[in-house]
């Protein structure tokens, strides 16, 4: 006579499967994390590289920023050059009047990440909507002082154009609702970037005024 499982015995091998379930949810939700993040920096790394191709083309000069404060923009402050479309170095994107470099950023769907040059400015119509500055910490990158120095010349700025990536679990609301924190450092101090530990902060690549390129792929 074949005896089965009681119902006893069915309970508790349903209880270990749901606690080893448990367990193991949040270990492979940060596995899934760390391999997106890698991905993503695998991708910026690849757009700047298409950067310093165009500024090898264009006698050492970066595309501009592009910024807009119209409420159909605002999702797409600061996305990829669409210069580096119409060179032929990235994939062309668009969305309604916002045209840009389409690589999308792996933690936010529907947008390319992101692209911040000290210099000129323009809105998404093409027409100039100031200069682009950057608040860096003093000392950067060699350490981070207390006091922000505001760069809005490239031949001064320790650092002089920034991709980034917005990261795990960033508030979507602040960014369609206010500027980027840009007082505040961002998106160059350290303080900002992605750490493993949190799993939280941005992904970042910046070029340095001598060529280097840093951020938080080196954590």
């Amino acid at each position: 006579m074949k005896s089965g499982f009681t119902l006893i015995e069915l309970l508790v091998v349903i209880a270990i499967v749901s606690l080893l379930m448990a367990i193991m949810t949040p270990t492979l939700s940060q596995v899934r994390q760390q391999a997106m993040s890698v991905v993503v920096n695998g991708e910026l790394y690849g757009i700047g590289v298409a950067l310093e191709s165009y500024a090898i083309d264009n006698e050492g000069l970066y595309p501009p920023t592009r910024a807009d404060c119209n409420p159909w923009a605002r999702k797409h402050a600061y996305a990829l050059p669409q210069e580096l479309v119409d060179s032929g170095y990235l994939p062309k994107g668009e969305i309604g009047k916002v045209r840009f470099a389409k690589i999308e950023d792996k933690f936010n769907r529907g947008c390319a990440y992101k692209y911040i040059a000290v210099g000129p400015k323009y809105d998404y119509l093409g027409a100039p909507f100031g200069n682009q500055h950057l608040y860096i910490p003093e000392g950067f990158p060699a350490y981070e002082g207390d006091n922000l120095i505001k760069y809005n010349d490239f031949e001064m700025s320790p650092v002089t154009w920034v991709l980034f990536s917005l990261g795990p679990r960033y508030d979507i609301q602040s960014l369609e609702n206010r500027d980027f924190p840009l007082k505040e450092g961002f998106p160059v101090s350290r303080r900002f970037w992605y750490s493993p530990e949190t799993g939280e902060g941005i992904l970042a690549r910046m070029r340095l005024i001598k060529g280097r390129h840093i951020g938080s792929f080196e954590k």
